[in-house]
């Protein structure tokens, strides 16, 4: 038994010494055996970790060196923007710039497009996309990859192109202006400027007998100014060389910082200062004397700018018109003829909103009269020339006092002619009229005059006059239907809304644009700050937890709303899929909300076919739970109307395909045969946008307002210099488009209305780099964290190979030794055996 275990022992201690492992089999030492898997598993957990961070730290250093050219970049980009802002820059010097500019906007682009071992580092988890395509848009996705780093442990390592390239900074602060310089109008026109018995100055528009010989000079506004420098209106004669100030009045429309609606007039004497106006805007924005929620201001070239002084607020809005006269309405100023001074103008093309427009002399030139409306050709997408055709530009339909779509049957030109008779001139139109024909009756009928067509507009010169003496031209047009069915012009027809004012007078009311095969509002709606529920008829508020976000398909539409009340309408003015001119309108009501066209009604239903209301409903129900048979109280929410439904709407409106019943099942087969034909939907900026699915060139136009503007999609809105939000690419292109018109400032009489100029350029591109240094940082971060990862991993890796080594791996002098011992004790066993073996009785004798 002895030998049997010596040479068991033997064995095993050579084979220790052989494989240098303590045991070969389970069996053999269980606890052994089951520290060696324990420990064994450690070792691939950290290589499988090293293995992991390894990948993960040269994605992030290659995102590292990549975002640190990018900075650097971008600082040369901003560098030539600087230079670009030199007055001294010719034509060629700019033209210089910007082919620099363009140069270091691709190569951003190809930065932004960096990869490593074939993915692309900015693309989110879309490794195989290209994130920006050669139209400087994103086509990755948001989503951040992450790292094995242990059980239940993962670190981000990339920045996603849509936090680097779109991504939002809640501390920066959103700031718009508008775009018409504004100059001193005494300065500029000192021919009208008279001086009082007080001695003070005043304008005088027609008195010839002016106070100043100075030289006209264009000299902008500044805050100490007087009002009637800035807008021009003029003062009272009250005779005896005594004049009194005159009352300028401003029209506003825009949205507070928390989403509310301004719709608002108010009259500064001439006497007030600009101060006096910058105030007053602050305090309609919500400033008191205590607390400052925007900041109200001048450029250099006299442009009014508003910024918001909470960090990340994104929906303030501005719009203002100044006149002399105090209307019910901005469209009653272009009716009317009012004097008027713009602020701001984009140029959009403006939906049928004035049966009647009157010609109005808001120049210091006595001779110049133009109307208030913006002529545009839809047929050929730019603006009309005096040889179009009238129903190219305005159509052959307009609109009635009850919205009905008429045939328009002409327009009546009535008026005082240049030397003071009266004047009426009727003009039957069809589709051989052209602009040159209504020019050619105002020239032959109203006395000595030059009519002609400037930039969309038609203008009247009175050439009996010269600049400061009195006019006695005025003319008026009014558009009709023939509403007896005579077939005869005449005064007693209906007026119809036929004309399309200028939008630096029509906020709101306003045609999308259209490209090709899609219309796109220029307006991004965001959510205001707080939501109003109807819960079992009492009206909650609560914090909107999509507040100061874009809007998105499901957003409810009174989350939106510039006002609370309910019923809400939308104006729907539209050319349909053929076309033609239609009009229609929703109405939001908490009592179920519905559409109508044509005098008919269809309530708007949801998925689930319920009628739906204007806010989110929730009543409350007690119900018996039949698993507990217990009493239990449900919340059943009827959610408001959402984009997504008013989508559904425009489909149905714009293809002709309308509920055969008013009910949810034709409501919905209407809704699927029209998304057949076209596609809405809101953007990821917030807009609405609709794809005509049919054309490639589509005739569809699409005007979507509300009386109160208390929800807008297209509008020749303040222009955003800076806000939370951020595009990357657009604030670059924007930049450089800046540069190539060479303004410093916003200029609505550049080649681009809506660029921001290369000083708001400057601040813009400030904010791109702070944000590109935030992310470098960030990835910096990263990298040092991995580095530092990789370190810890390799040190607790040999850790455990030492205590895995000393768990199974052999001692070899040890084990040397117990062989040497074993081999000695089994060589002396031996010797014993062999002597007992041999013992007989004659040797044990011996």
């Amino acid at each position: 038994m002895n030998n049997q275990t010596t040479l068991s022992e033997l064995n095993k201690t050579q084979t220790e010494l052989s494989t240098g492992k303590k045991i070969q089999n389970l069996y053999d030492n269980s606890t052994i055996y089951n520290n060696y898997l324990k420990l064994d598993t450690e070792i691939n957990t950290f290589t499988q970790i090293k293995s992991s961070a390894n990948f993960a730290l040269n994605f992030a250093r290659e995102s590292d060196t990549t975002l640190n050219d990018i900075v650097s970049t971008l600082t040369n980009f901003k560098t030539k923007l600087i230079n670009a802002a030199n007055d001294t820059n010719d034509i060629t010097s700019r033209e210089a710039i910007v082919s620099e500019l363009k140069g270091e906007l691709n190569h951003l682009k190809d930065l932004a497009n960096s990869s490593i071992n074939g993915k692309y580092i900015f693309s989110g988890s879309a490794f195989n996309i290209k994130p920006i395509d050669d139209d400087f848009n994103y086509q990755g996705n948001d989503k951040y990859v992450k790292a094995f780093l242990g059980s239940g442990i993962e670190r981000e390592y990339n920045i996603p192109g849509s936090e680097l390239f779109l991504g939002r900074d809640n501390d920066y602060k959103k700031t718009m202006t508008v775009n018409i310089p504004q100059y001193n109008k005494m300065k500029a026109n000192p021919e009208f400027v008279v001086m009082g018995a007080d001695g003070k100055l005043y304008i005088d528009k027609n008195n010839p007998n002016t106070y100043s010989q100075d030289v006209a000079v264009n000299e902008p506004i500044n805050v100490n100014s007087k009002i009637r420098e800035l807008t021009g209106v003029e003062d009272i004669d009250n005779g005896n060389g005594t004049y009194t100030s005159g009352t300028s009045y401003f029209y506003i429309k825009g949205r507070r910082p928390d989403g509310t609606t301004i719709n608002t007039k108010f009259s500064l004497s001439n006497d007030d200062s600009v101060s006096d106006l910058l105030n007053k805007i602050g305090e309609i924005y919500g400033n008191t004397v205590t607390n400052k929620v925007v900041d109200v201001s001048l450029n250099d070239i006299g442009e009014i700018q508003i910024t918001d002084l909470n960090s990340g607020k994104m929906i303030s809005d501005f719009f203002m018109v100044a006149s002399n006269k105090d209307e019910a309405s901005v469209e009653d100023l272009v009716k009317n003829g009012d004097y008027i001074v713009e602020f701001q103008k984009s140029y959009y093309p403006s939906a049928p909103s004035l049966d009647t427009i009157t010609s109005n002399n808001s120049n210091f030139d006595n001779r110049v009269f133009k109307f208030g409306a913006y002529y545009y050709n839809y047929k050929e997408n730019r603006e009309a020339i005096a040889q179009d055709k009238v129903f190219d530009v305005l159509g052959d339909k307009g609109i009635d006092s009850n919205g009905n779509v008429r045939d328009v049957l002409g327009i009546i030109i009535r008026g005082t002619d240049t030397n003071g008779g009266v004047k009426t001139i009727p003009i039957k139109l069809d589709s051989t009229t052209t602009f040159e024909d209504i020019m050619r009756s105002i020239k032959n009928n109203f006395g000595n005059v030059d009519v002609s067509f400037e930039n969309g507009e038609l203008v009247v010169t009175d050439k009996s006059v010269n600049k400061t003496e009195p006019s006695k031209l005025s003319i008026t047009m009014t558009a009709y239907w023939d509403s007896d069915n005579d077939n005869v012009l005449a005064t007693h027809d209906t007026p119809i809304k036929y004309f399309t004012p200028k939008d630096s007078i029509n906020f709101d009311k306003l045609w999308m644009s259209r490209k090709d095969n899609t219309i796109l509002g220029n307006y991004s709606n965001i959510e205001k700050d707080y939501k109003i529920i109807l819960k079992d008829g009492e009206k909650i508020i609560e914090n909107n937890p999509n507040a100061q976000q874009y809007i998105t398909n499901n957003s409810v539409i009174m989350d939106v709303m510039g006002s609370d009340t309910s019923p809400q309408t939308l104006d729907i003015k539209f050319r349909d899929i053929n076309g033609e001119l239609k009009t229609a309108s929703i109405t939001l009501d908490d009592n179920g909300s519905y559409f109508t066209i044509n005098g008919n009604s269809y309530h708007i239903y949801d998925t689930n076919g319920n009628i739906s209301p204007a806010h989110d409903i929730i009543k409350t129900t007690t119900e018996l739970d039949p698993t507990t048979c217990e009493i239990c109280t449900k919340e059943n929410l009827n959610k408001g109307m959402t984009f997504k439904q008013l989508g559904d709407v425009i489909s149905m409106l714009v293809t002709n395909n309308l509920p055969l019943t008013d009910d949810a099942s034709s409501y919905n087969e209407a809704v699927k045969n029209a998304k057949k034909e076209v596609e809405t939907g809101i953007d990821d900026k917030g807009r609405f946008y609709l794809k005509d699915l049919s054309n490639f060139k589509t005739k569809i136009d699409l005007s979507i307002s509300n009386k109160d503007s208390n929800i807008y999609f297209q509008a020749n809105n303040s222009l955003t210099i800076d806000s939370p939000q951020v595009d990357f690419f657009e604030t670059l292109q924007k930049a450089i488009s800046s540069v190539e018109n060479g303004e410093n400032f916003a200029n609505a009489n550049s080649n681009n209305p809506r660029d921001i100029g290369i000083q708001g350029a400057i601040k813009a591109i400030d904010h791109v780099l702070d944000r590109v240094r935030r992310s470098h940082a960030k990835i910096g971060a990263v990298s040092n964290e991995f580095d530092m990862t990789i370190q810890r991993v390799d040190m607790l890796k040999v850790n455990v190979e030492t205590l895995q080594s000393e768990n199974i791996d052999t001692d070899i002098g040890e084990a040397s030794m117990k062989l040497n011992s074993l081999q000695l004790s089994y060589q002396a066993l031996l010797a014993s055996i062999a002597k007992i073996n041999n013992l007989t009785l004659l040797n044990y004798l011996r």
